[in-house]
Parts: C-alpha cells; sequence; structure tokens
C-alpha cells in the first residue's frame, strides 16, 4: 500500500503520474484498504478513456454496447436506414436510440421529441391511442373572450 499513514493530512502515491498527492484527490473505493483508486483523479480518468477505446473502440461504443447491446456500425447503419430522421415524425434528425424497457428490443432512432414523449406516455400503447382519438374529435367548442 502507497499510503503514508504518519503524515498528516494522508498522501498517496500515483503509480501513474508518480506524485504524491491527498487522498482527496484519488477516487473513492470501497474495495480497497484505504477507501481510494490506485490512481489520482486525472490519471484514473486517463486510464477509464484508455481502457474505452482500447477495448471497446471509444465511449461511444461503450455506452451503445452498454445501454442497447448495439455498437457504432449497427447506430450507423440504423442512422442511414433511416436518413437521419426520427422514426416517427420523420422531421427532424434522429440522435436518440429508441428500445422496448421490457424486451430490451430495439425499435428505432428518434429525435429529443418524439422520444421524451413516449417517455411521458410510458409507452403505453392504450393512453397514446386515446391521445390520438383525442386530438382527432372536434371537442366541446369554448368561445375565447
Amino acid at each position: 500500500m502507497q499510503l503514508d499513514l504518519f503524515e498528516f493530512p494522508p498522501r498517496k502515491r500515483c503509480p501513474r503520474c508518480r506524485e504524491r498527492k491527498l487522498l482527496d484527490e484519488f477516487p473513492r473505493n470501497r474495495s480497497t484498504r484505504d477507501g481510494r483508486q490506485s490512481y489520482c483523479k486525472p490519471c484514473y480518468n486517463l486510464v477509464i478513456h484508455e481502457h474505452k477505446d482500447r477495448k471497446y473502440g471509444g465511449h461511444r461504443n461503450f455506452l451503445l454496447g452498454l445501454r442497447y447491446g448495439i455498437d457504432e456500425a449497427t447506430y450507423d447503419a440504423l442512422y442511414r436506414r433511416q436518413s437521419g430522421k426520427c422514426a416517427i415524425c420523420i422531421s427532424r434528425k434522429a440522435k436518440h436510440v429508441d428500445h422496448c424497457h421490457q424486451t430490451k428490443r430495439l425499435r428505432g432512432l428518434l429525435c429529443v421529441n418524439c422520444n421524451n414523449g413516449l417517455g411521458k406516455f410510458e409507452d403505453d400503447i392504450a393512453v397514446m391511442q386515446r391521445a390520438v382519438r383525442y386530438l382527432e374529435s372536434p371537442g366541446p367548442r369554448v368561445e375565447s373572450p
């Protein structure tokens, strides 16, 4: 362990930058004896970034795989298939991956408005159908003052 308990305030040596730093400069880690990561925060960020580049081909690829089980090539193919447009409104740029929360099945790419709309309706088809009927109905006529 690189922690000097007789030093106040306690310091630790980062194996990457080889500097002795205060414990607050190391990310927390409950599984280590001193409760801190081995690397200081700037070095830890670099190590994680390098790991994601080496293992997953980048941060974006890492997140796409973690959240949706796809890679950038699959995302790009879907984006091209939809001509870069939202699968629902077909007018705005598609940026968000839409998936079924129960089955985790990928459905398509949506713009922020349509993605938020589905989220607000909690993917409940019956509620969305009632919303469509509501929009299609003439409804009561209220005179404006």
